[in-house]
């Protein structure tokens, strides 16, 4: 356990890639768990993580492997089921590390979506989730299910013809503010994100931190269209907080959220004048919501 403000410590993997697992302020009694969606790096969302430590909650935070902050490793099998087996072993490192305490989840698409498919297959005792837009597609009975899959094959196909080089970081800041996705988010954001996405290169300049041929690969999400059913076996609290279909670009990301909830049961949060990136739009708002489900789980578990 460690008893500084912050610290970060290295968790193995069972195929031996590493994990960075670190606490942002100080330890609290209640304890948040974030990280991000496919491509990006937690520690673009610094803002959500500090509207969260403000509210008197400890947060760890940790990149996906091979984002971020994390060594690239050529793991064996396909992402999804890599992300899966690597979920348990990162929560057992976080209690490991920094000891166990009620803990509650804050994540956004590829890390909320694999945390529902790790939750039915090795439940973890989760107090409450706040998961933003998770991409876990509808059902194989469900009509919207060929235009979710063919979003995600044109999003696998963008990545791949993605620029994984860049001279200086200012030039992905630049495409990146260029861009109508990041709109909504202000510009010391879009900075943050885009340097918490690079690393240096090691033939000079900068490069992205997951590959484009690796992001590519994780937006082909129809290998877990099976797994969808074992969600009916998670029990613990669980809130879907979709952006504003009027200004989303996007929006079938909103309609699986609410078939998501239909389906199993779960909470739904709709977000006025949000987008997929919400956290990065509205840090303060998104941390309210989980701050305030933290509360009313906290308040109805068992004493």
């Amino acid at each position: 356990m460690h008893d500084d403000d912050s610290a970060e410590v290295p968790v193995t993997m069972d195929d031996g890639a590493t994990i960075l697992l670190r606490r942002l302020g100080p330890p609290a009694r209640e304890r948040v768990v974030i990280s991000h969606g496919n491509g990006l790096a937690i520690d673009g969302f610094a803002g959500f993580a500090r509207a969260l430590v403000a509210r008197g909650l400890e947060v760890v935070a940790f990149d996906m492997r091979n984002h971020g902050r994390n060594p690239r490793h050529q793991g064996t099998g396909p992402n999804w089921r890599r992300f899966i087996a690597d979920f348990p072993a990162i929560l057992h490192g976080i209690d490991q590390s920094f000891g166990q305490k009620p803990t509650h989840g804050a994540f956004h698409s590829l890390s909320s979506a694999v945390c529902l498919l790790a939750q039915a297959e090795t439940p973890y005792p989760w107090r409450s989730l706040t998961l933003f837009e998770p991409p876990v597609p509808p059902g194989t009975d469900d009509p919207g299910l060929p235009a979710f899959l063919d979003y995600h094959v044109q999003l696998s196909e963008r990545a791949m013809r993605r620029r994984a080089r860049f001279d200086a970081p200012e030039a992905l800041i630049t495409s990146m503010r260029r861009s109508s996705l990041f709109r909504l988010v202000a510009g010391e954001d879009i900075e943050r994100l885009a340097r918490a996405t690079l690393r240096p290169a090691p033939e000079g300049g900068w490069m992205l931190s997951c590959p484009p041929e690796f992001e590519a690969a994780t937006f082909r999400i129809e290998d877990i269209v099976a797994l969808r059913p074992g969600l009916a076996r998670i029990t613990c609290p669980v809130n879907l907080v979709l952006g504003d279909e009027t200004i989303h670009y996007a929006g079938i990301l909103v309609e699986t959220g609410r078939a998501l909830a239909r389906d199993f049961g779960f909470r739904t949060t709709d977000l006025a004048q949000a987008t997929h990136f919400m956290q990065l739009e509205h840090p303060e708002l998104c941390a309210g919501l989980v701050a305030g489900f933290v509360r009313e789980a906290t308040a109805a578990a068992p004493r």
